[in-house]
């Protein structure tokens, strides 16, 4: 399908502003002067997908999920909670939790502990499939809590300085992003992550003193993101492959402000990078990465994580 019938199923100006250079201060995602070349494709009823190379300031792969909650049988989810491996969660892989759940697409969530990346290649990492794991700040799925509020630094299986904001969603439709790890009353399905990289439509201010934003201490780190328009409609998930030199070089987060803006989110939020980051579909022979995960140093494999967030949707029209 063409951009421009694509478009009709994303909100007005979006599909421009995708086809536009990225500006981040004075440098561009993207040839300066030039258009980032996109595709945008339909993948379900209220739910679009592009993929947006761009080569400089580094080379990136840019994959983005617009989501629109007014669709009919079109909603998000986040992971139930599991403690029969004794902690919060069972780790599981993005696609296993898309089939388990029987979506249409989902992303990583938030950050995970205990956690060891493990050497080049190997299987020396945790958690793998099926592991316990518990994750960091507040979390809800199915209605139920699965993950307190966490905020003392002593606390080093909860803990992480990251956590600064969290995802709500309430009956799978309204979905707002705040500060701290409390939602309202009633909400049943939220995780916390952080940094807040727009707040009420504007660009938070970075913290120099901030631990590192994506279990990555360089600007080029794989990426997991999430915002919100500012009547609620439409979501956004982002992934930017990362790691993967001459490929997909990863963004800053300064890089993601400057691409959530453009996209027209009012709201964002940094969620868990890294190895982490997976976006996956549903397929016809069943789940398809879309992006390049890159766990263990291996591009396209896929790490356990303890939680995510899914999308319910309506196939197309035949």
């Amino acid at each position: 399908m063409s951009n421009a019938a694509a478009s009709k199923h994303i909100p007005t100006g979006i599909a421009l502003s995708l086809l536009l250079t990225f500006t981040v201060g004075c440098a561009h995602v993207g040839s300066p002067g030039s258009q980032v070349p996109t595709t945008a494709t339909p993948l379900f009823q209220g739910v679009t997908y592009w993929r947006a190379p761009a080569v400089a300031p580094r080379p990136q792969i840019i994959h983005v999920l617009a989501i629109d909650l007014k669709k009919s049988g079109t909603s998000l989810m986040a992971t139930p909670g599991d403690r029969s491996g004794g902690l919060e969660y069972r780790a599981q892989t993005v696609s296993a939790f898309l089939a388990q759940q029987n979506l249409k697409a989902a992303i990583n969530g938030g950050y995970f502990l205990p956690f060891k990346g493990g050497s080049p290649g190997g299987e020396d990492y945790y958690p793998k499939a099926g592991d316990g794991a518990n994750v960091s700040g507040a979390a809800w799925g199915g209605g139920k809590q699965a993950s307190p509020v966490e905020t003392d630094p002593s606390d080093t299986l909860n803990f992480d300085a990251r956590v600064v904001g969290i995802v709500c969603i309430d009956d799978g439709v309204k979905v707002a992003i705040l500060d701290g790890q409390v939602c309202p009353t009633g909400v049943e399905d939220a995780l916390s992550a952080g940094p807040r990289l727009l707040k009420d439509g504007k660009p938070t201010l970075s913290d120099a003193k901030a631990p590192p934003a994506a279990g990555d201490r360089t600007p080029g780190a794989p990426r997991t993101a999430i915002g919100v328009s500012k009547d609620g409609r439409f979501v956004w998930l982002v992934v930017v492959d990362g790691r993967q030199v001459g490929v997909s070089e990863g963004a800053s987060i300064e890089e993601l402000k400057t691409l959530f803006l453009s996209l027209g989110a009012y709201d964002a939020l940094n969620l868990d990078g890294g190895g982490s980051s997976t976006m996956v579909v549903a397929g016809p022979q069943g789940p398809r990465v879309l992006n390049s995960p890159i766990h263990t140093g291996v591009p396209g494999r896929e790490r356990p994580s303890a939680n995510h967030l899914g999308v319910f949707a309506k196939a197309l029209p035949k």
